[in-house]
Formats: C-alpha cells, sequence, structure tokens
C-alpha cells in the first residue's frame, strides 16, 4: 500500500507525515468518518534526503496490513470462542453466563497480546518512506 503524505515533523529516523487520502474519496464509510486529515508515523532511511514540507510517498506491505488486521479484529473473535468452549469443557454444570464471561475473558487477552505485539514491534511495522515527491522551497 502506497500513500502520498506530507512531512510535518522529524525527529531522528522517524517521520510524523499527514495526508488527505484520495482512499477516502472512493469509501463507503466517508459520511460517516470525522477523520479528514490524517497523521501517519514512518520510518526515513538514511539514503532518502527528506525535510520539513516535502511530500513523500511512503509504502507499508500488503502483508503487514493484513497481519496487523488479522491481530486487532480476528484474534480476539478467535479467543473469545476458545475460552468459551474451554469453560464449557472445565465446568460442564456451569451455566451460558459464565462460559459468556469466560469468552469476554478471553476477548480481553486478545486485545491485550494484539497491543503487546504492537509495542514489541513498533518500528518495524511503520511504513518506510520510498521516495521524495515534492520538494519544499
Amino acid at each position: 500500500m502506497n500513500e502520498r503524505v506530507k512531512v510535518k515533523s522529524i525527529a531522528g529516523d522517524r517521520l510524523i507525515c499527514s495526508c488527505t487520502t484520495s482512499a477516502c474519496k472512493s469509501c463507503s464509510g466517508n459520511s460517516f468518518c470525522n477523520i479528514k486529515i490524517r497523521e501517519i508515523e514512518a520510518l526515513k532511511p538514511g539514503n532518502i534526503p527528506v525535510e520539513v514540507g516535502d511530500t513523500v510517498e511512503i509504502h507499508l506491505p500488503p502483508g503487514k496490513t493484513i497481519f496487523a488486521g488479522f491481530m486487532v479484529m480476528i484474534l480476539p473473535l478467535i479467543l473469545f470462542g476458545v475460552f468459551f468452549f474451554l469453560a464449557g469443557l472445565a465446568l460442564p454444570e456451569s451455566g451460558e453466563g459464565l462460559r459468556v464471561l469466560a469468552g469476554v475473558l478471553g476477548l480481553l487477552s486478545g486485545f491485550g497480546a494484539s497491543w503487546l505485539y504492537s509495542q514489541a514491534t513498533n518500528s518495524r511495522n511503520l511504513p518506510e518512506v520510498v521516495r521524495v515527491l515534492e520538494k519544499t522551497d
């Protein structure tokens, strides 16, 4: 996935960029979304000279995007089902309320695991500047 962004600030090898994406115009949820300008953190490779105000192209591989979506949305739902099922096996005479409570615990565990993974792999999952499109004057 490539995105055209404008560099707002630079701190070491990290950039804070803003964009008004063209993808928002084609999104069916556009009228419900309040985000018209997004801020994105990206990595700056050492061989590409970037300054504040430049327009650059950033790239995030589709595999990383799909995996991030899995970690945030699918893993918690899977853990809900697993915890719900295991509660039924461990406590066969328990009511459905206890199983649902165990499922919610699984859901929270999934969100916690997603957050821990995000913290552990923060810089590896950031998009990277591919090229400078427009330099500032």
